[in-house]
């Protein structure tokens, strides 16, 4: 059994659990409005004054043209710059299973928990194996401040004493784990329900 029993879970349909609203539904869409403008004169000197154009750095450009799609969602999701989405199996280990609901003690796409979420994610990520409770992952970590955080990080948190749930750390506090009412989710770290549940963080030492 896991040690996020503690968490109670709530019911959700099957439809609600596999939904993947921003894997699925993000559409990007560029678009010039510039053509329905009336041209804007500009006198010789204000032309003069203006910064030159500058395209971005080449490696940059090259970093957002190679990246997959899931890439540009995930950074929209966690609000950062798609070229630092660089670890595509972790994200493509979320993606599978994202929604998944939470099931005390399980371990598949029918059913999973906090610890054995994670367990399974650095054993197909980083090929380390945890132990299996979130106790047992807050001892075999190493203590780390919050604000050091960075991917791949385990966060812990506690419902009553002790702790009782765990997440891994993305960026920009942003953390993935087993949620009891969303299943597999990706939840920020100043919402006022984690916030105030926070416990430690902690840096599996062999993590490269």
């Amino acid at each position: 059994m896991s040690s996020c029993s503690l968490f109670k879970p709530i019911p959700r349909t099957q439809s609600e659990v596999k939904d993947s609203p921003f894997i699925e539904n993000v559409v990007l869409s560029l678009q010039s409005t510039r053509s329905k403008e009336k041209p804007i004169e500009r006198t010789k000197t204000s032309i003069a004054s203006e910064k030159p154009h500058q395209d971005p750095p080449a490696s940059r450009t090259q970093e957002i043209e190679y990246s997959p799609p899931s890439a540009f969602q995930y950074a929209l999701l966690l609000d950062v710059e798609v070229e630092k989405i660089k670890n595509s199996k972790l994200y493509d280990y979320i993606t599978q299973w994202w929604g998944t609901p939470y099931r005390i003690g399980g371990s598949s796409l029918d059913g999973i928990d906090c610890s054995g979420f994670v367990k399974g994610l650095f054993s197909d990520t980083y090929s380390i194996q945890l132990p299996r409770t979130s106790r047992e992952q807050a001892d075999f970590s190493q203590g780390i401040s919050k604000e050091n955080l960075r991917e791949g990080d385990l966060v812990f948190f506690h419902q009553r004493k002790g702790i009782s749930h765990v997440g891994m750390y993305l960026s920009n506090n942003k953390f993935v784990h087993a949620s009891t009412s969303m299943g597999v989710v990706i939840s920020d770290l100043n919402e006022p329900y984690w916030n105030k549940r926070f416990v430690k963080a902690g840096r599996i030492i062999n993590y490269p």
